[in-house]
């Protein structure tokens, strides 16, 4: 059986009520952000623990956990009697763009592969034929994969895609890419529709991650569709934010009507 995950999507105070980020969490969130904001670039050395120990208010213990959690991730590097540099920025990914997750994690300066976990052809099931408007009896072909980056992982998914738009000399290696295959059989993607949750880490997720059950990881439910619309393709998705960002692109909707200063505020502003 699917996991479902149910209910209004978490706000950014409802998820630090699940989890608050302990200090050294806080130091990582942090340094990234100077990392990717300019304020420390490639090849330059950060301030020695002490420093930034005052700096951010927390041990030299708790700042040297957040270093460790960089240098892990391979943004930082240390040198020994030297300090600390910054060796890698982190990148951000616009949610607004479709971009497949091989050149995001090759855009991010990391080498990637995949690790199929399963794959198999199945009877559509209910939530198939409704996301996928496909009719009773139609199979889909599904795939469990990771995704790594150099040696991590940062994605783990289970794709769902309409068998008919598989070709059968092709359902025994469907590739690296679900986008290049379905590109090269006239069923491009040319958008997506997806549903963003904050959840925690559950026993399969984090086996598959290599991270700690209850872990905060980005959750997407998706639906991609080619150039007439029609869905090729359901994606479930569990990210780690070791290799990039997610940022959203908000445009502020025009306004409808224009605003009269009443008179007791023109008479206020005089």
């Amino acid at each position: 059986a699917r996991r479902q995950y149910t209910g209004i999507i978490v706000t950014r105070e409802d998820t630090m009520a699940v989890r608050r980020p302990n200090l050294a969490e806080q130091v990582r969130d942090e340094l990234t952000e100077l990392i990717s904001n300019g304020t420390y670039v490639v090849g330059d050395r950060l301030p020695n623990e002490d420093e930034m120990s005052v700096k951010f208010a927390v041990s030299r213990a708790t700042v040297r956990e957040g270093y460790r959690a960089l240098i892990d991730a391979g943004y930082l590097s240390r040198l020994h009697g030297k300090g600390t540099y910054v060796t890698r920025v982190p990148q951000r990914h616009a949610l607004d763009l479709n971009v497949s997750y091989t050149a995001m994690i090759q855009a991010a300066g990391f080498t990637p592969s995949i690790r199929i976990i399963s794959q198999s052809v199945q009877p559509a099931d209910d939530a198939d034929r409704d996301r996928l408007r496909l009719d009773r009896g139609a199979a889909v072909v599904v795939v469990e994969r990771v995704r790594f980056a150099d040696d991590r992982p940062v994605v783990y998914s289970v794709d769902r895609m309409p068998l008919a738009l598989v070709p059968e000399a092709t359902r025994g290696n469907l590739g690296p890419s679900l986008f290049d295959l379905l590109e090269n059989h006239n069923h491009g993607v040319r958008n997506g529709r997806a549903k963003l949750l904050p959840v925690l880490a559950g026993p399969p997720e984090a086996a598959q991650l290599q991270v700690k059950d209850g872990v905060p990881l980005l959750y997407f439910d998706e639906v991609d569709y080619d150039e007439n619309g029609t869905p090729v393709l359901a994606s479930f998705e569990w990210h780690t934010s070791d290799v990039f960002e997610m940022w959203l692109n908000r445009r502020a909707q025009p306004p409808t009507h224009r605003t009269e200063t009443t008179p007791a505020l023109a008479e206020s502003q005089s």
